[in-house]
């Protein structure tokens, strides 16, 4: 699909939704300008949102930090996800901020082929379908490795182009004291967003922490 016709899909779906449309927002990457990310970079991203958010959820009682250091899995993480796997007594603030990580593991989870998606983000997800293809112990994780089928750049692309667009909306709304749209959960879009860019590799960013959610 070409750039301007995902661009034209995209609005009419929102549209169909009663989201507003900027129409002047530009095209995004065409899909001979995009390398998605490999299987082992979405095996690397999926152990990394699986341990923070299982530490989010169930605090003292998780066992994802042993399991990363036991394998040395280290590097998987963004430097503020191993601050705050390894912290003794993270903020409340930081548990929060990964508790909604949840939303990056279920879209990312969504380019790895584990999972469907809904049209629009208009709930919160549940990644409890997918967490028998984590370890469970020690096991290095060749269940979930086996499992990983990268999703297509066009289909990636689509995402990534209704994200763009959706995430202007929500951010309209906020500013303009508007009330919420209907039916959209502006967190999750914040998540989703962020993902798909770290999946199509926008502006070049590798580091987690710092992947951009331009409108």
């Amino acid at each position: 699909m070409l750039p301007q016709d995902r661009k034209t899909s995209s609005e009419e779906l929102l549209r169909t939704h009663n989201v507003s449309v900027n129409a002047y927002l530009p095209l995004i990457e065409s899909e001979d300008e995009v390398e998605l990310r490999s299987a082992d970079e979405l095996l690397h991203r999926l152990i990394a949102l699986w341990s923070v958010v299982d530490k989010a959820f169930l605090r003292e009682e998780s066992k994802t930090a042993e399991y990363i250091a036991a394998h040395r899995m280290q590097a998987y993480l963004s430097e503020k996800e191993r601050q705050f796997l390894f912290a003794e007594s993270p903020t409340d603030q930081d548990t929060i901020h990964f508790s909604w990580q949840l939303e990056a593991l279920y879209f990312v989870a969504w380019c790895a082929g584990l999972l469907e998606i809904a049209a629009l983000p208009d709930e919160e997800s549940s990644v409890k379908p997918i967490l028998p293809l984590f370890p469970s112990g020690l096991e290095p994780p060749d269940r979930l490795r086996r499992e990983i089928r990268p999703r297509g750049v066009s289909e990636v692309l689509d995402r990534a182009d209704l994200m763009y667009r959706l995430h202007w909306a929500v951010r309209d709304a906020r500013l303009n004291g508007a009330p919420p749209l209907n039916g959209i959960n502006g967190g999750v879009v914040q998540e989703w967003h962020r993902a798909v860019n770290w999946m199509i590799r926008y502006d070049g960013e590798n580091n987690w922490d710092q992947v951009g959610t331009d409108t």
